[in-house]
């Protein structure tokens, strides 16, 4: 019998001892287990340290005859056993968050209620809530409540940064002076606020959303379309109502119209998300609202619309899903270059007949020159690079149009100069 065989079956042995002991065990020690649990889940760090600390003294005094510390030990204890008495009891709420509304713009204040009854069939006793936002907690005071009785608390948030904030849940919080134990219960469920980016306006006439009511004429070729090209002979398979009769009665064979497929004007947004690309937060938020003002208004326009941003196509139907969509974004240190995500974007969107680059200030000539390149020559492309520091200005790499826009507000403006 080799090691290995030996080893394997010391192992399988040990492993059926365990599982008879959890078989003889797990049951008888379930219901305790359960029953403590809770508990042990209320103790706060520093009452673990003086639950700790008066069993070891208990245990070293008595074993040492030191009576100090035999004396410590059973202070500790009784301490402990006085913030457990003080936490008991239970209470019976129903509560509900209610927000004026789930989305807000970047900057606008949302205001909720949260509305606390008693459903305990007795008075209860003054308690501490808290009601969890975002990273933060807001905590307010319940005063007592009388059979069925509610009291309502009212607040806001405050939507300094774009972002997704989760609201909730109300929880109950009962805990000693000492801070040994501190027993929670949630009470609701947890809400989204979603707090949009910031848009402005754009006017219809910028070239940036074409205007075009038959589409955008492509090199491709059709047997039927709006854009006529040429006549040819027929050939088998063709449909006869393309026939040219007044050149088919003078040539004295049948010709056909030839037609220029035609293609719906569709604006692709393509939003770098890569650290990289970005000297500030500030450029990124600018950024972040130039695409969601693009899109908006084409939306508005009623025209296709795509964005592509970091590691995937952005779904969506509505603009307001758009901008959820667009709530939680950040930058990633680990997104590809803007050259890459050009290349994605495009073939994620192959029906794009117009294409927006959109950067921070730090992305050099030659990078967006290799992520123009990325970009069928067939779709007409520009650049926006978000410059917090710099001017509104309008520049030429190639044939490439760069613009500079160092605020929101000057994105309409920037726009209308791409002509």
């Amino acid at each position: 019998m080799t090691t290995a065989s030996v080893g394997l079956a010391w192992r399988r042995r040990v492993w059926s001892l365990r599982d008879r002991a959890v078989d003889l065990v797990g049951p008888r020690t379930a219901p305790v287990l359960a029953a403590v649990r809770p508990w042990t889940r209320s103790v706060t760090g520093l009452g673990w340290v003086v639950l700790g600390g008066g069993l070891l003294a208990l245990v070293v005094g008595r074993d040492q005859g030191w009576t100090e510390l035999t004396v410590v030990g059973l202070t500790f204890l009784v301490v402990t056993i006085l913030a457990l008495a003080w936490t008991l009891g239970r209470a019976a709420y129903d509560a509900d968050i209610v927000l004026d509304r789930d989305r807000v713009s970047v900057g606008e204040k949302a205001f909720g209620a949260v509305t606390v009854r008693n459903r305990a069939g007795r008075m209860l006793l003054p308690a501490r809530m808290e009601l969890p936002v975002g990273s933060g907690v807001a905590s307010f005071d319940l005063p007592a409540l009388a059979k069925d009785a509610d009291h309502e608390v009212l607040f806001s948030v405050p939507t300094r940064q774009r972002g997704v904030i989760a609201i909730g849940p109300v929880r109950s919080v009962r805990g000693d002076p000492l801070g040994l134990l501190r027993r929670m219960r949630e009470w609701t469920g947890a809400h989204t606020l979603y707090v949009h980016p910031a848009t402005v306006p754009i006017e219809a006439s910028t070239k940036g959303f074409l205007k075009d009511i038959e589409g955008v004429t492509t090199h491709d070729l059709a047997s039927s379309d709006v854009a006529f090209h040429a006549l040819r002979e027929y050939v088998q398979g063709d449909d006869l109502r393309t026939v040219h009769w007044r050149t088919t009665a003078r040539v004295g064979r049948l010709m056909v119209r030839q037609f220029e497929e035609t293609r719906r004007s569709h604006l692709l947004l393509i939003l770098s998300v890569a650290e990289a690309d970005y000297a500030d937060a500030d450029e990124f938020e600018v950024a972040v609202s130039s695409v969601a003002s693009m899109a908006l208004q084409a939306l508005r326009e009623e025209r296709q619309v795509s964005v592509v941003a970091g590691r995937g196509r952005i779904r969506f139907a509505t603009g307001a899903a758009l901008l959820d969509q667009l709530a939680p974004l950040s930058t990633d240190g680990r997104a590809k270059p803007l050259r890459d995500l050009a290349a994605d974007a495009v073939a994620l969107v192959p029906s794009a007949s117009m294409a927006a680059l959109v950067t921070g200030s730090l992305p050099t000539p030659r990078v967006l020159r290799a992520a123009h390149l990325a970009v069928p020559a067939q779709v007409a492309a520009f650049a926006v690079r978000c410059v917090t520091d710099g001017q509104c200005t309008r520049r030429r790499i190639s044939t490439l149009t760069v613009i500079d826009v160092p605020t929101l507000a000057d994105l309409p403006r920037a726009v209308r100069s791409i002509r």
